[in-house]
């Protein structure tokens, strides 16, 4: 009964602070424009650095991180670093992001909220698979599989290293991730995904 009641309330931290969607406020609070209404519709980094310029770009990440963080934090020291409570918080954070309530559950994909997540979880397999990650997105030239293929690894280290219980929680954040990016996942088998070649930006930007 203790371990439902410590996933419940951790689930929930995770979820309150997920629904902090800083593309909205910074978009519509600052900028007074719906991030939900231009480019790709999705209220996430990657949309607002697209269409609003970089600067909009990092602050939505830098607060996404934040709030990431502040919810995990709570959580690590109320349960005195319990994994499972650090799992299911992580979970109710992938959820509060991609599902906020105020939005009629219209949120981001959560990519730099699993990203938080699994390298407070883990740092050193967290940075080992979110490089495998930029090493795809640099070959691949896409960022929709990148994500999915790092969460799915580390589920299943997860999974071998620390028992069942976390590594399901850890792939449910994974089909979370999948459902938001399903639009994403059909364009790219079909060849119509949008390419983003990181290498000839930053070469661009070095002559620059």
């Amino acid at each position: 009964m203790e371990n439902f009641w410590m996933a419940i309330w951790s689930l929930l931290v995770g979820y309150f602070f997920g629904n902090f969607l800083f593309a909205m406020i910074i978009g519509k609070g600052l900028l007074h424009k719906d991030p939900t209404k231009f480019g790709s519709a999705n209220p996430g980094t990657a949309n607002m650095g697209a269409v609003l310029g970089k600067k909009w770009g990092i602050l939505t990440c830098v607060g996404d991180l934040a709030k990431t963080l502040t919810a995990l934090f709570i959580v690590y020291f109320v349960y005195h670093q319990a994994p499972l409570a650090i799992a299911w918080c992580g979970l109710g954070l992938v959820l509060g992001h991609s599902f906020p309530f105020w939005n009629h559950f219209n949120g981001g994909k959560g990519v730099a909220v699993s990203a938080q997540w699994i390298v407070f979880f883990n740092w050193r397999a967290g940075f080992t698979f979110l490089l495998v990650a930029l090493i795809l997105v640099i070959f691949m030239k896409n960022l929709t599989i990148p994500p999915l293929v790092y969460m799915l690894g580390y589920s299943i280290y997860v999974w071998l290293l620390m028992g069942w219980q976390c590594g399901l929680i850890f792939l449910l954040g994974m089909l979370v991730m999948i459902f938001k990016f399903r639009k994403d996942i059909i364009d790219f088998f079909t060849g119509q995904g949008k390419r983003v070649d990181i290498l000839t930006t930053i070469k661009k930007k070095i002559k620059v």
